[in-house]
C-alpha cells in the first residue's frame, strides 16, 4: 500500500519539483556545482548499483522506484554529515519523468580531511525500471588539508 501511494505521489512532487527548479536553479549553489561535479567528479560505477535496484524492483522494495531514494542509497552514509541537502530536476522536458538528475551535498563531513562532499547522480526510466545512468561524486577538502574547489584530487 505504501509503495503504491509513493507511485501515485511521485509525479506531483517531480512536477512540483521540476517547476522550482526551472524558476530557481540559478539560484541556489547546489545547481551551480553540478557542472562542476559532471566534470571533474570521480566516475563511480553503476553496473552493480542497476543489478541492486532491478533484484529491489522484482522484491517491490519502494527505494527502487522513485530516483530520490535511489540517488540516495547510492550516496550512502559512508561519512557522517550534519547537513544533507538533496535537489532533483527532471530533463524529459515534459510531464512524465523518464529522465532525472539528483544532486547530493553533504556538507562539514566529519572527516579529518574532506569538508564537503557532492554526488551528481543521473537516471532514466526504462520501461517500468529506474536505471542509473551516470554517477559522479567529487569533494573540497578542509582548511589546509588541499584543494577548496569542488574536484575528485584527494585531500591531504
Amino acid at each position: 500500500m505504501r509503495t503504491i501511494l509513493i507511485l501515485i505521489l511521485l509525479p506531483f512532487f517531480f512536477n512540483s519539483c521540476d517547476q522550482k527548479a526551472q524558476n530557481n536553479e540559478t539560484n541556489d549553489p547546489l545547481w551551480e556545482l553540478e557542472k562542476q561535479v559532471f566534470e571533474k567528479g570521480e566516475n563511480i560505477e553503476i553496473e552493480e548499483i542497476n543489478k541492486s535496484i532491478e533484484k529491489a524492483t522484482t522484491m517491490r522494495l519502494s527505494w527502487a522506484y522513485s530516483p530520490i531514494t535511489i540517488a540516495i542509497r547510492v550516496a550512502g552514509q559512508q561519512m557522517i554529515s550534519p547537513e544533507v541537502k538533496v535537489l532533483a530536476k527532471s530533463k524529459s522536458g515534459n510531464e512524465l519523468i523518464t529522465h532525472a538528475v539528483v544532486m547530493i551535498e553533504k556538507k562539514n563531513l566529519q572527516d579529518d580531511s574532506v569538508n564537503d562532499q557532492y554526488y551528481r547522480i543521473e537516471l532514466k526510466l526504462g520501461g517500468s525500471i529506474w536505471q542509473v545512468m551516470d554517477v559522479k561524486k567529487a569533494w573540497n577538502c578542509k582548511a589546509n588539508r588541499g584543494h577548496s574547489e569542488v574536484n575528485a584530487e584527494v585531500c591531504k
